[in-house]
């Protein structure tokens, strides 16, 4: 394990910048997906020839600036101390503390804040809600 341990509201006050990248995330997921299928059907289709070789090196430079575009925004989210865990929901994860355990607080696009947690060996099907922090005095 290596990064910062967030605390609830640390985490929290970082996500509408990660909402934002994890939005760019998962549509560009869906743009490498389809220049990927369009780099393939290219291949299928080249017969040698000139035109067919310009339409192999397009699709290739095409899937090579879409996935830099994605890998910057994946790194975005690590700058940050998340870890993308699902490209196509946008699910991110955050290093965290809950009674003493570090564990994933886990949170999903569409969600408002961070109230999920799971432990460094699990995934999103076993998120637990976050345990109740007593009001201070």
């Amino acid at each position: 394990m290596r990064g910062k341990i967030f605390n609830v509201d640390e985490a929290n006050r970082m996500l509408p910048l990660v909402g934002r990248i994890a939005d760019d995330i998962v549509a560009t997921y869906g743009e490498v997906n389809q220049a990927l299928t369009a780099y393939e059907s290219a291949k299928a289709r080249n017969d040698g020839s000139p035109h067919a070789e310009a339409e192999m090196r397009l699709r290739d430079r095409d899937v090579s600036d879409i996935l830099d575009r994605f890998q910057g925004l994946i790194q975005e989210i690590e700058n940050l101390g998340g870890t993308v865990k699902d490209y196509e929901r946008g699910f991110v994860d955050f290093y965290g503390d809950v009674n003493g355990e570090i564990v994933y607080l886990c949170w999903s696009r569409g969600e408002a804040a961070i109230s999920h947690w799971h432990r460094l060996d699990e995934g999103y099907a076993k998120r637990r809600d976050l345990p109740s922090v007593p009001a201070a005095a």
